[in-house]
C-alpha cells in the first residue's frame, strides 16, 4: 500500500511537531533547572547574611558590656 503525497506530509508534520515538543520540553526543562538553582543560592545567601548579622549584633552586644 502506497502513501499518497497529502499522506507524506501529514506524516512530516507530524515529526517535525514532535521534534518541536521535544526542544519546548528540553527548554522548560532547562529553564526550570535555572530557577531552581537560583532560588537555592538566594536562599544560601539568606542564611550567610543572618549568621553575620547573629554575629554583628553579638559583637555589638560584647562591646556594650564593656
Amino acid at each position: 500500500m502506497q502513501m499518497s503525497a497529502a499522506d507524506e506530509a501529514v506524516m512530516r508534520e507530524i515529526a517535525r511537531l514532535q521534534r518541536n515538543y521535544e526542544f519546548l520540553s528540553y527548554g522548560l526543562t532547562i529553564a526550570w533547572l535555572i530557577l531552581v538553582i537560583y532560588v537555592l543560592m538566594m536562599v544560601a545567601r539568606e542564611r550567610k547574611l543572618k549568621r553575620e548579622i547573629a554575629g554583628l549584633k553579638a559583637m555589638l552586644e560584647e562591646k556594650e558590656k564593656r
